[in-house]
């Protein structure tokens, strides 16, 4: 009897073993939902996060629910036959009820991490239609014009984007225009278009300067010749009171003063001037 319960015991221990051994746990992280993947296929139903175990060669696939944001580039041929490329900015996740996230573990295959991302099933029923209603919007337009309704066409692009998203695994939010790239002939011609408009600025504040030096020159000129003018008031003025205060009398006296001061010195000869021109005066002052 104790030999019995001994093997009972072993054969538990063994039993118990093997069974730890057969086992392993896995977790489905916050945000991702889960799916037990057997020998046989997938088992019912799907897994919530949480801590699971799993059974001889079961694994665990995850599939990640998580809102985050996204750029599409699109291509687009304009009214006017130019292409530009935008950028389509949003916020996607996988989404749905029930049924549908289960139908996502079948529908697409988890890479080596076990793990379905976004862009995968993003690439499958969201990415056509978003780059297929883009076109559509943008390409009612010139490229001039695309700048002048940057908004309307986010708000066009968003409407049918959410609307065409609602029978898919895919929830889109926020959805707007981001970047757009113009064609080199426009951005050349936008550049050039600057390069000129800067000459311009350039030209006309330069002639604001010439016009303010020119304005500076006139004023200093006109300055001068009010120094000048107010110069020529004062010598006149001054040779007005002069010339009102020379009499007759005042030569006179001049006269007799000159005469006087000739007749100090001997040696001198004196005569009038009108004498100055006769024979007899000059043999006279000349023999001397």
């Amino acid at each position: 009897m104790k030999f019995s319960i001994k093997r009972v015991t072993a054969v538990a221990l063994v039993a118990s073993a093997t069974l730890i051994t057969a086992c392993s746990f896995d977790v489905v992280e916050p945000a991702t939902k889960g799916k037990i993947l057997g020998t046989a296929g997938y088992q019912k139903g799907v897994l919530e996060p949480g801590k699971y175990t799993l059974w001889g060669r079961d694994k665990m696939i995850t599939l990640q629910t998580s809102t985050k944001a996204y750029t599409e580039k699109v291509d687009v041929i304009l009214k006017d036959k130019l292409k530009l490329t935008v950028d389509v900015k949003f916020r996607g996740r996988i989404a749905g009820d029930p049924q549908t996230i289960d139908s996502m573990f079948n529908d697409i295959a988890a890479g080596e991490d076990d793990l379905i991302v976004f862009n995968e099933v993003y690439s499958i029923y969201g990415r056509m239609a978003i780059r297929n209603i883009t076109r559509a919007v943008v390409s009612q337009y010139t490229v001039e014009d695309v700048h002048k309704n940057y908004t309307r066409l986010s708000s066009e692009i968003g409407k049918q984007a959410l609307a065409a998203m609602v029978n898919t695994p895919i929830e889109v939010s926020d959805l707007a225009l981001g970047l757009i790239e113009y064609p080199a002939v426009i951005t050349d011609a936008i550049n050039a278009a600057k390069q000129r408009d800067l000459a311009i600025k350039k030209e006309e504040a330069q002639a604001r300067i010439d016009m303010v030096r020119k304005e500076n020159e006139q004023v200093m000129a006109k300055a001068d010749y009010e120094i000048e003018i107010t110069k020529a008031k004062t010598t006149r003025d001054a040779n007005k009171i002069l010339g009102a205060s020379i009499t007759p009398q005042l030569l006179d006296l001049k006269r007799l003063e000159a005469l006087r001061l000739m007749a100090s010195n001997q040696n001198a000869v004196f005569m009038p001037v009108e004498a100055m021109s006769s024979t007899g005066a000059q043999i006279r002052m000349f023999g001397k």
